[in-house]
């Protein structure tokens, strides 16, 4: 059974939460009694035990994106690779059309002189004929067309033209 309450201290530091003990049966209420002076501090009372651990919170909304970062050096050129294998010669194209003709070229040199042929058979001997005077340079028609049929008779009498 439970005794009468003394009076109160005064209130000590807050101890840890100690395990919760049954209820017990509710008892009748006493008298309030008067106020009592303030006691001292008790001593602390022993850590109660740790409680469970709650249940982890929801994910909060992403943040915003954080500024982009410095474009970085470029890098070292890298080596250059082994050269690819030869591919196969491809088939002959069709022949184009013809071009058009060509300059003439130059002339040749002149080829060498032939032989001399036979000497051919001697012709009729030429008599001469009579010595045709020159024509003055002041001479009209008239004196000019005398000259030439002197000149034609003269050819006459050698031979060289027929009569």
């Amino acid at each position: 059974p439970t005794g009468p309450a003394g009076p109160a201290g005064a209130t000590g530091a807050t101890g840890a939460t100690g395990a919760q003990g049954p209820t017990g049966p509710a008892g009748p209420a006493g008298a309030t009694g008067a106020t009592g002076a303030q006691g001292p501090t008790g001593p602390a009372g022993p850590a109660g035990a740790t409680g469970a651990t709650g249940a982890t919170g929801a994910q909060g909304p992403t943040g915003p994106a954080g500024p982009a970062g410095a474009t970085g050096a470029t890098g070292a050129q890298g080596p250059t690779g082994p050269a690819g294998a030869t591919g196969a010669t491809g088939a002959q194209g069709p022949t184009g059309p013809a071009g058009p003709a060509g300059a003439t070229g130059a002339t040749g040199a002149t080829g060498a002189v032939g032989p001399t042929g036979p000497t051919g058979p001697a012709g009729p001997a030429i008599t001469p004929g009579p010595a045709v005077a020159d024509l003055d340079t002041s001479a009209g028609i008239p004196e000019i067309v005398a000259k030439i049929n002197e000149l034609l008779a003269a050819l006459r009498t050698a031979g060289v033209i027929a009569t």
